[in-house]
């Protein structure tokens, strides 16, 4: 049998020696550097996602108001991407679906969108009959 002395595996002296101390502290410093910048990290990418998602909502309620005008069941992509800039054509199309609009086709070959709910007539077909007109008699462009 071997005698226990100071110098044994389990006792205190050989767990608060200063090297081990110094590694425990280092440890626990690069768990909390690491825990903070996770946070921040989570933190900044989560504001940007809540920003981008504030422009697509802001931007399909515009484009769902500009198609609620009562005096134009259809509008251009043109005119629409006028009112709306900054999208690419295909990211405005996606948001012009969100917003509850259909596409269609006018004879001279314009891409026309509109609000399924004004537009339920026409479902079924990819070009209507005529060019659309202002009530007013203005034109749309």
């Amino acid at each position: 049998m071997i005698p226990a002395s100071s110098a044994d595996v389990g006792s205190t002296s050989v767990w608060l020696s200063p090297p081990v101390v110094a590694a425990l502290v280092a440890a626990i410093v690069a768990l909390l550097t690491a825990l903070i910048t996770a946070f921040v990290t989570v933190g900044v990418a989560e504001r940007k996602l809540r920003r981008d998602f504030r422009l697509e909502f802001a931007a399909e309620g515009v484009a769902h108001q500009l198609m609620m005008d009562p005096e134009w069941s259809l509008r251009s992509f043109a005119v629409i991407k006028h009112h709306l800039g900054g999208f690419d054509d295909d990211d405005l199309r996606r948001i012009l679906v969100r917003a509850g609009a259909i596409r269609f086709s006018s004879p001279s070959g314009k891409e026309l969108w509109g609000l399924l709910e004004r537009n339920h007539h026409l479902l079924g077909a990819t070009t209507i009959s005529e060019e659309p007109g202002h009530r007013s008699g203005k034109t749309q462009g």
